[in-house]
């Protein structure tokens, strides 16, 4: 096989994706460098191939772009050549990068974990101390009054906050337990009893699509609760108390127990959507939101062998948990 060689130079040595510069228009090109970019000609200008061309000699991070209008994180090293040519060598490093941001990610979700059970500590007592006088109320008032709605009402409330300090405590902490049989059908609809008289769902729509007979999962209770109640509250949120609210189970491909919660707001933009698991970020304006829930939930969803994703779009969001079902005796 003859050697790759430009005007009587040698580059066959070099296995990386090559090219050569005069000014700023490509002159040669390797064979590497054409798969990479998916070439079938040679490119024109620098600027063609990428978001921020290197100006000078060195290493240089930038984002390349391909004729077919794909993309992808690359490491760009320039080096002068012979005479006016420059030599351009380039690594598409997209994999790395992403492993190095679920290498970051798990550091912020340790870091974050352990301030979460200081702050479950602090709430848990309080709440504690108010669903002991809210009960205590409730049965020192007669039984037609119209007081005990308002203090039902309580009890709900400071009940889910319990939940969530539980869920922030697991969140730092998990719990070794993953060995209860849970009903995905009786969470949902428990989780929505805590809510539903909330001025976000009095004018929401809410469909119900429960898969008969599904079967149980194994793993935590008040993980799973708490999970739900998460991507319910989302949804409700973002729908400002107006349009429709799908709660979906069925038994999926793969073994696999799926629960959707489908709301009809007004989706995620796209420039935001790969962040959305991240913990600590948030849209919501003025600190009403702390970027806790959706990290929380994929904790959870991970610990209990499952996955999560979503798909969004302008007046529809979609969240899709897929668990392991339990598998019985007599299956």
């Amino acid at each position: 096989m003859p050697a790759l060689t430009y005007k009587g130079i040698v580059l066959s040595k070099i296995k990386d994706p090559l090219a050569l510069l005069k000014e700023n228009r490509f002159v040669f090109i390797n064979e590497s460098f054409r798969r990479l970019f998916h070439l079938e000609d040679l490119p024109g200008k620098i600027e063609d191939l990428f978001e921020k061309p290197p100006q000078e000699f060195g290493l240089l991070e930038t984002r390349a772009r391909r004729p077919d209008g794909s993309s992808f994180e690359a490491e760009v090293v320039l080096l002068p050549f012979n005479g006016e040519l420059r030599q351009l060598l380039v690594r598409d490093v997209s994999e790395r990068r992403a492993t190095e941001k679920m290498w970051l990610q798990a550091e912020r979700l340790t870091a974050m974990g352990k301030l979460a059970g200081e702050i479950a500590h602090e709430i848990n007592n309080p709440l504690g101390g108010i669903l002991l006088y809210a009960n205590l109320l409730k049965e020192d008032l007669p039984s037609g009054s119209p007081l005990l709605s308002h203090v039902d009402k309580i009890i709900k409330l400071a009940t889910r906050c319990r939940i969530i300090a539980k869920a922030l405590l697991n969140f730092g902490h998990p719990e070794d337990s993953l060995e209860e049989w849970v009903n995905i059908n009786q969470v949902l609809q428990d989780m929505f009893s805590l809510i539903e008289d909330h001025r976000l769902f009095r004018e929401v729509e809410i469909i119900w699509e429960l898969e008969e007979n599904l079967p149980f999962v194994q793993g935590n209770r008040s993980q799973l609760e708490q999970l739900v109640l998460n991507l319910i509250i989302n949804a409700g949120e973002a729908m400002k108390g107006r349009g429709r609210l799908y709660l979906r189970t069925r038994l999926g491909h793969g073994e696999m127990v799926v629960l959707e919660i489908e709301d009809t707001g007004p989706g995620i933009p796209p420039e935001i959507q790969e962040r959305i698991f991240d913990p600590f970020f948030t849209t919501k304006p003025g600190g009403k939101g702390t970027g806790l829930g959706l990290a929380i939930c994929h904790g959870i969803v991970k610990r209990h062998q499952g996955t999560i994703e979503f798909e969004s779009q302008p007046g529809k969001t979609l969240f899709r948990v897929k668990l392991p079902k339990i598998h019985l005796g007599n299956e």
